[in-house]
């Protein structure tokens, strides 16, 4: 499995069969194998999760699904694409929070998604396809600011606790997890509480805002988890993930 951070919350996993690329914005991607499918998630619509560019990639590749929290704007884009003679409706999987859907690929194999309720806007993903669990969280995250009344951080963070519960227990092989250094003293919280819950292969950090000096220093500050956090240092960088490190 190839593992590429496009930039902030952008990531493309490649596997032997197919790719998954989640809330793109900007960025360069990779050349693609034409063939093999390509599923884009979008997990809300803040302009630094989603971008209709994406709806370019089904007239570039072969075959494409575009998975989408049900709050992104596309309705004008299916009309633009039908009076041009694409249907790209059909190519479409709106999804709620809390929920379960079932996308089956070109090759008959069903991809499993689960959708957890975000504590900002939207949803956070769980993928379970040819025996690999991908999870990205958008903007599910511990997200306790220093100007927000004490009352909004508390039940901040017992939402953050709660959709994290849902997961306790569970393995995943890789996983996309803010790390976001506007928090301050609580930029480490959201993975610390994921870590704490779930057994992770990989975990790339996300929503840096390019400062990668925060993965080095959670990782100095929780030396346990030094062969799960994956370091970036780049935007554009691939790694990858070899079959003894998925759980």
């Amino acid at each position: 499995m190839k593992v590429t951070f496009i930039g902030h919350s952008g990531f493309l996993v490649e596997t032997t069969s197919s790719y998954f690329l989640f809330d793109y914005f900007k960025g360069e991607l990779p050349v693609l194998d034409q063939g093999k499918p390509l599923v884009v998630f979008v997990s809300h619509n803040h302009r630094d999760h989603y971008n209709p560019v994406i709806y370019d990639l089904f007239r570039d590749h072969p075959w494409v699904h575009y998975v989408l929290d049900k709050d992104c704007g596309i309705k004008w884009k299916i009309r633009e694409c039908a009076a041009q003679g694409n249907d790209l409706a059909a190519k479409l999987t709106r999804v709620r929070k809390n929920q379960k859907y079932e996308l089956v690929m070109p090759e008959g194999k069903s991809l499993h998604i689960t959708t957890y309720r975000s504590t900002d806007a939207g949803v956070a993903y769980l993928l379970d396809y040819r025996g690999v669990r991908i999870y990205h969280a958008g903007d599910l995250g511990h997200w306790v600011w220093g100007d927000k009344p004490e009352e909004y951080n508390h039940r901040m963070a017992q939402r953050y606790q709660c959709e994290m519960a849902k997961m306790k227990g569970m393995s995943v092989d890789v996983a996309f997890v803010p790390l976001d250094p506007r928090l301050l003293t609580d930029t480490p919280v959201s993975l610390e509480i994921f870590l704490e819950n779930v057994q992770a292969g990989k975990v790339f950090p996300m929503h840096l805002w390019e400062k990668f000096s925060v993965i080095r220093r959670f990782v100095k500050e929780h030396p346990q988890y030094k062969n799960i956090v994956v370091p970036l240092s780049q935007n554009g960088e691939t790694v990858a993930v070899r079959r003894e490190e998925i759980v």
